[in-house]
């Protein structure tokens, strides 16, 4: 019979995967001393997921996978250049149309508090930085506008104008790992956090309704574990697109089963708004009604008024929020 130096620790006792990141990492003990292998030598047991295995032989590290490598560390953009692109507003289609749209006070704390960069890029662009919640930036997103409408601004071909800052800046080798737009803002309140897809939708919401800090996962797909991670043990509100309600609701069933607090609104699945229409979109169709804007509808003690915030009334309880009413 074959012997091998290393075996799999057959205790109970788990680690953190080199590959994913998740507690689910199995490492090699050596037969003779008992002494665990370094710790990169090992096989995370989430087998569908993620595949990471890594035997030691003659202090050489061989795969059992092909596809997987040892996992790159994560790339971070300078500060200073973070710094340096929070400036020239005028050149920003973006945040000069939430001046024009919204309070000026607001417009300018909301600017501070999510660190809205401008590039030069696309004849001017908004750049939305992800600063993770140790205060590393993990990249900015560098999208497009319509300084008219806010809208998104595209290509002649349709697509939308998208890049981002490492791109821009031609850094290479960069590693980038996404996290949520916002989560630097986790460490300084205790306020319930409102997940929506878009950067732009979130900024605006922390301009409409302030009970929440509002971040964004850029993405209908990013609404998962890995980006919500940091969040658990906290209040979570999501708010997905039209059409994306159902999907958003079973990873969150499936995340609650793991300790989260996740509650999904289907205030956006009513039927007169089109597929992909977010709480932006909503509620300014629903302000068509009337002369009254979104912001007074807002603010409205009888705020039943706009379904969409009478929806998040009942859905979320937000009257218990400070007490009493909404004071928005």
């Amino acid at each position: 019979m074959k012997q091998y130096k290393y075996n799999l620790d057959k205790s109970s006792k788990k680690f953190i995967c080199p590959n994913c990141q998740q507690k689910r990492f199995v490492k090699y003990i050596n037969v003779e001393t008992g002494q665990y292998a370094d710790s990169i030598y090992g096989r995370c047991d989430r087998q569908e997921n993620c595949k990471y295995s890594c035997y030691p032989n003659n202090n050489q590290i061989i795969y059992k996978t092909s596809t997987h490598q040892l996992p790159k560390p994560t790339s971070y953009i300078n500060q200073k250049v973070v710094r340096d692109s929070c400036k020239y507003y005028d050149k920003n289609p973006l945040v000069t149309y939430l001046f024009k749209k919204y309070d000026k006070e607001k417009v300018e704390n909301v600017i501070t508090e999510y660190q809205l960069g401008t590039s030069n890029k696309f004849n001017g662009s908004c750049v939305f930085w992800q600063q993770d919640n140790t205060g590393n930036f993990r990249s900015g997103k560098i999208m497009a506008y319509n300084v008219d409408n806010g809208s998104r601004a595209k290509n002649h071909d349709g697509t939308a104008l998208i890049s981002w800052a490492h791109k821009a800046l031609n850094l290479n080798d960069f590693n980038l790992k996404q996290c949520l737009f916002g989560l630097h803002l986790l460490n300084n309140t205790n306020k319930p956090i409102g997940i929506v897809e878009s950067e732009k939708t979130a900024v605006i919401m922390r301009i409409l309704l302030e009970k929440y800090t509002w971040m964004a996962t850029g993405s209908a797909s990013a609404f998962k574990y890995e980006k919500l991670i940091p969040l658990k043990g906290r209040k979570i509100l999501a708010f997905p697109d039209k059409g994306l309600f159902s999907d958003w609701k079973k990873v969150a069933k499936e995340l609650n089963k793991k300790g989260f607090d996740i509650k999904v609104s289907d205030a956006v699945e009513k039927e007169e708004y089109d597929k992909g229409w977010d709480l932006i979109d909503a509620l300014e169709y629903d302000s068509k009604y009337g002369e009254i804007t979104i912001t007074e509808k807002l603010a409205l003690k009888f705020i039943g008024i706009n379904p969409i915030v009478k929806r998040l009334i009942d859905d979320f309880d937000l009257t218990d929020l400070n007490g009493g009413d909404i004071n928005l």
